[in-house]
């Protein structure tokens, strides 16, 4: 009685704790988010003198990690290949501006010397450059919305937070300095600044790694009963763990994370 009575409270404790989190904290333990680029205009100033616009382009997904080690895994890395099939990743680094129950406010920022040379085409221009600095922000209103399926169709679980650009081109820009032609003269130099950026995204619900298999926002019975039902199989959808089986593992992790939701 005792063993139970004690293991009661630790689920009174971790669902009271969940439910409580702040939604900074929610996104983060939702593992990734689906980030949208619906657009943007930019300006080539320098060597040429130039401006056009971004077209949209499909959703991706953002996985969230703690890339300088301060115990938040909220940084992402931004994919460029939206600027001219550039394939450089740069790390942002995210900020909590402000947190609460149902609403938060996180910059990610970060500066990037890849040093390589590409080229890019997008509307008109096209050139080779040698990229030597990049530095990007993009600043998000994260707000709690009834718990449904990913409107991006990119996520295997059911969300409840939904991101939405905050503030202007202060907040939100990208700036690429770069050599054209890959020749490294002052001569040479060009400024890409992105601004008017575009984008929305979706995030939260509860990961599949916290006995969440059924995508629901929650663990409970329903995820539970999952787990017993397909114990011993391989069924990729009910392995918490991704190490190919169905078993005690599994079992486990559903019964400490039970009672958790958003």
């Amino acid at each position: 009685m005792r063993v139970r009575a004690c293991l009661v409270g630790m689920l009174i404790i971790a669902a009271i704790v969940t439910g409580s989190a702040q939604i900074a904290q929610q996104l983060s333990t939702g593992g990734d988010f689906v980030f949208k680029f619906n657009g943007a205009d930019y300006r080539i100033t320098g060597a040429v003198n130039f401006q056009e616009s971004f077209s949209p382009r499909p959703p991706l997904v953002f996985d969230l990690r703690d890339l300088n080690n301060d115990g938040v895994a909220l940084d992402v890395l931004l994919d460029l290949s939206p600027l001219g099939n550039i394939n450089r990743q740069v790390p942002l680094l995210g900020q909590v501006i402000s947190d609460g129950a149902d609403e938060a406010i996180i910059r990610w920022s970060g500066t990037d010397n890849p040093n390589i040379c590409v080229q890019v085409s997008d509307n008109g221009f096209s050139a080779q450059i040698l990229i030597f600095e990049v530095q990007g922000t993009l600043t998000g209103r994260v707000r709690r919305v009834p718990c449904g399926p990913d409107p991006y169709n990119l996520l295997e679980r059911n969300t409840h937070l939904e991101i939405v650009k905050e503030g202007g081109d202060r907040e939100n820009n990208l700036r690429v300095r770069a050599y054209l032609f890959c020749i490294q003269n002052p001569f040479t130099i060009i400024t890409v600044d992105v601004f008017n950026i575009r984008w929305a995204g979706s995030g939260g619900g509860l990961p599949k790694s916290l006995g969440n298999v059924n995508g629901d926002c929650a663990v409970n019975d329903a995820d539970l009963l999952q787990v017993l039902f397909n114990f011993g199989t391989n069924d990729p959808s009910t392995d918490t763990n991704g190490d190919g089986a169905v078993s005690d593992a599994d079992l486990l992790t559903v019964l400490f994370n039970f009672g958790q939701g958003v």
